[in-house]
């Protein structure tokens, strides 16, 4: 939601006296807007406050930002600046994008609403309430059907979601439906999907982490030593879009850490085959690849059904209903984190390209939804950017996705003081950071949280999404304050090992006695004790 907020147009009331007083402020203050979006009224640099009416003076930032994100789907002509309390919002076209001065106390006050709003709520998640009250319930009602019937409730739930004429037959993808999908598809996408491959695997494969060295005690030698899950199920979204880019980047971080036995789920598709994703299963030599989506998949990788093995631990991105879903069978199965909607904080001063900027924010905005933030020193680069969106996005495909990231999840945050900025990244803790700044070392030091940090302008998130080679699945909604992107690390197990000679069981003997009988388990001193006999 840009630039509006119930909350957020109660706390600007609470702030003046005469602030949001009277609908007749309002109903002055859309009149004008009509007037400039027009062309009847002069639009470049005209302030709420320079307004003749005295009641529409009064009107904050809150008000300008309702009427202009009701308003974002019109046919504007100019440029519409709108200037209240050192918060700006401007429309280049018809890319909006909200822009708050955070040096300012409304300026921080829309950010933290936004901030607010895409942080996960651990009482929401834990008691169900909120917005995923009724995703949550939906949740439920999908894995328990699943347990229940199997693939039946795979069947129904694809029919209702993904293709009307979906049959059981089906849910398994056949060798033969592999090979042929794999064999159309073009020499040159062909190449970038296996060029994309070794360049994962070599990543993943360098940062294999090998057994540490042993620690050395007299009479005594303690270990750690890493092993692969048997079996991992890897999920990834469906849709108008097919995705070999997440298959990669999650099939191959399983397969170098050793899994042997790895399942590929992905939703029926509608719109026709998803060759490419066959040729990536070919590429890998996946045997497992199921037609299963949502909830439902999720659900079938947890429990097993006639078509489906369960499998050890389920690892893979999607949309609120999947994230919930893996939540709900975690415990009995391993899973990764929040996995969810896509997300970008570039924080550039005044050196960052605005073409470069604009590009980013636009390439994570056409997920839909897709939230981004730039957060610069330069007011003049704030500027650059919005008229950049304006430019690029008329030639993007996905325009009308793109507008809605841009107005309901994104915005731009100025502020002369990059450490402010920076503590604001590290609390918005993003899928993806760009940094574009005269000393991004010196950021990246402060920079704590973040799933995947891009450094300088020409390394663009689109190379991570494909290329790179760390995996593109990564943490949203805030959680890399505590989690991190998939990778090879995400199918090892640690192990502990201790190995005592007689002389070290013994000096320790004393200690592990004391320390047991104080927690009353005679059993356990006993254990101990018992090997201070001579061998």
């Amino acid at each position: 939601m840009i630039g509006w907020h119930p909350t957020a147009a109660r706390a600007s009331s609470a702030r003046g006296p005469k602030a949001c007083r009277t609908s007749n402020s309002r109903w002055a203050l859309r009149q004008r807007m009509r007037r400039i979006a027009a062309g009847v009224a002069p639009a470049g640099g005209s302030s709420i406050r320079s307004h003749a009416n005295p009641a529409s003076r009064a009107l904050s930032s809150c008000d300008a930002m309702l009427w202009l994100s009701k308003s974002a789907d019109r046919s504007v002509t100019s440029s519409t600046r709108v200037i209240d309390d050192g918060n700006v919002m401007e429309s280049e076209g018809n890319s909006m994008i909200p822009t708050w001065n955070i040096d300012e106390s409304s300026g921080r006050d829309a950010a933290e609403l936004r901030l607010r709003r895409l942080r996960l709520n651990p009482l929401d998640l834990a008691l169900a309430r909120g917005e995923l009250a009724a995703k949550e319930s939906a949740v439920r009602r999908i894995v328990a059907d699943v347990a229940e019937r199997g693939d039946a409730a795979i069947v129904d739930s694809a029919r209702q979601f993904d293709d009307p004429e979906f049959s059981a037959e089906q849910i398994r993808v056949s060798q033969s439906e592999i090979e042929q999908g794999a064999a159309r598809v073009a020499p040159e996408l062909l190449g970038a999907l296996r060029r994309a491959i070794a360049q994962v695997r070599e990543y993943q494969a360098h940062f294999l982490p090998n057994d540490p060295p042993q620690l050395a005690r007299t009479g005594v030698c303690l270990g750690m030593r890493y092993t692969p899950i048997d079996s991992a199920g890897l999920y990834f979204p469906g849709g108008k879009a097919a995705y070999p880019s997440s298959l990669i980047h999650l099939a191959v971080p399983a397969i170098v850490a050793g899994v042997t036995r790895v399942a590929v789920c992905t939703p029926p598709s509608k719109y026709g085959r998803g060759d490419a994703i066959l040729a990536v299963c070919r590429e890998l030599e996946l045997k497992e690849v199921y037609r299963a989506g949502g909830a439902a998949g999720i659900a079938a990788l947890a429990f097993g059904t006639a078509s489906i093995p369960a499998v050890d631990k389920i690892v893979g991105p999607g949309n609120d209903y999947v994230q919930l879903a893996k939540r709900l069978v975690s415990g009995g199965v391993g899973i990764d984190g929040y996995l969810g909607p896509s997300e970008i904080v570039v924080i550039a001063d005044e050196s960052g390209d605005p073409a470069f900027i604009a590009a980013d924010l636009l390439a994570q905005a056409e997920h839909d939804p897709g939230s981004c933030f730039l957060l610069t020193t330069s007011q003049e680069l704030a500027r650059q950017v919005r008229s950049e969106i304006g430019k690029q996005i008329v030639s993007r495909g996905r325009r009308a996705a793109i507008e809605k990231s841009l107005q309901q999840d994104s915005a731009i945050l100025i502020s002369t003081s990059i450490d402010l900025l920076i503590d604001y990244a590290n609390r918005f803790a993003a899928e993806h950071v760009n940094l574009q700044t005269r000393d991004d070392e010196a950021v990246l030091k402060r920079l704590k949280h973040a799933g995947a940090v891009f450094i300088g302008p020409y390394s663009p998130v689109a190379a991570g999404d494909y290329v790179a080679g760390p995996s593109h699945c990564l943490p949203t909604n805030t959680t890399a304050r505590f989690s991190s992107g998939v990778s090879v690390y995400e199918f090892l197990k640690r192990s502990s090992l201790a190995h005592y000679a007689p002389p070290g069981i013994r000096a320790e003997i004393p200690s592990i006695v004391e320390m047991a009988n104080e927690e009353h388990l005679d059993a356990h001193a006993a254990s101990a004790a018992i090997r201070a006999r001579q061998p």
